[in-house]
């Protein structure tokens, strides 16, 4: 018994049904820049190719462009942060409407001309790369550069795509979190740090004294480093207790909601009261600190918006069109520790 072959719905369908020609349904749902098509008559396409089920044939477009028709996503070790999956959503939503696919790949090879993107990129499986929430070194940077493999990176710092950035969203949202400092008086500050191995660099860290320095320089600053290395949770949250124990301050810093969520455990597991004994910021963008710790003040960014800004200036890229210019807005969320 044959299987009857399903019937694919064409652009041809589509423009049937809008009553208008299939070069102004193509040019819609290719996303062709500079044809002169009124919003009404796009967003027409748009609900029609949804009601129809309509998929673009990838293998046709693929021929037709030289092109994969994939992009290429890669989010190093962060791929569980729910910053890379509110990114990742804005990320497919945009690929989605133009007919790309994506391909999730990693970089666990030490040596970077053998990472996995770059072999994908040279075999042609992808046309470019969108990292998020991957900690670029200036290594990798000038290698994408040099391969002229081209590429965005969005993460907590904004989008970008060459090493040419100078003032980041997350330089806003820190600004914000010690000027709140100095509003409340929250005068002896501790900074929480996970160390990996040898590695210690940490941006977030960097970034924040230097600010407190110039924003708030009576403010007494401590660093507090905890090794990682075969350390379970249970085990970690009690080394932060035992710190938090250690002496008395005003104000935990912490860098991301993994750490951010251990450290507010340990603080209500010192002491359970309203005011809280201890504030808590986490220099991240988290909306779940909203749902499990409402007690932690956290940043706020568009990151679905960052998503599909990155995916649809890759795309413009790859057709040779100009990067279009936008900015992001940052803004501190406060939690119940620090009202």
């Amino acid at each position: 018994m044959s299987i009857p072959r399903k019937k694919n719905v064409t652009a041809k369908d589509i423009a049937n049904a809008c009553g208008i020609s299939q070069a102004t349904v193509s040019y819609v749902i290719n996303n062709k820049e500079g044809k002169k098509i009124s919003d009404a008559t796009r967003q027409l396409v748009l609900e029609t190719a949804r009601q129809l089920n309509y998929v673009p044939n990838s293998t046709a477009r693929s021929m037709r462009t030289s092109r994969s028709m994939s992009i290429g996503i890669v989010s190093g070790r962060n791929n569980l942060s729910l910053g890379f999956s509110h990114v990742l959503r804005g990320v497919k939503e945009y690929l989605d409407s133009v007919g790309y696919s994506i391909t999730l790949l990693n970089d666990d090879s030490g040596d970077i001309d053998q990472h996995e993107y770059v072999r994908y990129y040279r075999s042609s499986r992808i046309d470019g790369i969108l990292f998020l929430f991957y900690e670029m070194e200036d290594s990798t940077m000038k290698m994408l550069e040099e391969e002229h493999i081209p590429f965005f990176l969005a993460d907590e710092s904004g989008v970008w795509h060459s090493a040419e950035q100078h003032h980041t969203l997350l330089e806003d949202g820190i600004l914000q979190a010690v000027e709140l400092c100095r509003q409340k008086q929250l005068q002896r500050i501790r900074f929480f740090s996970l160390q990996h191995g040898e590695a210690l660099f940490s941006k977030k860290w960097n970034l924040f004294s230097s600010a407190l320095a110039k924003g708030y320089p009576e403010a007494e600053l401590k660093r507090f480093i905890f090794q990682t290395a075969d350390i379970p949770v249970p085990e970690l949250r009690d080394n932060f207790y035992n710190a938090l124990c250690s002496e008395e301050f005003d104000v935990a810093i912490t860098p991301n909601p993994r750490i951010g969520w251990l450290v507010q455990s340990a603080i209500l597991q010192k002491q359970f009261s309203i005011p809280m004994p201890v504030r808590h910021i986490c220099i991240a963008a988290s909306s779940m600190f909203q749902l499990v710790y409402p007690t932690i003040t956290s940043l706020d960014m568009p990151l679905e918006e960052m998503g599909r800004y990155a995916a649809r200036q890759l795309v413009r890229v790859l057709s040779g069109l100009s990067i279009e210019e936008h900015s992001f807005s940052c803004s501190l969320k406060e939690g119940i520790s620090t009202l």
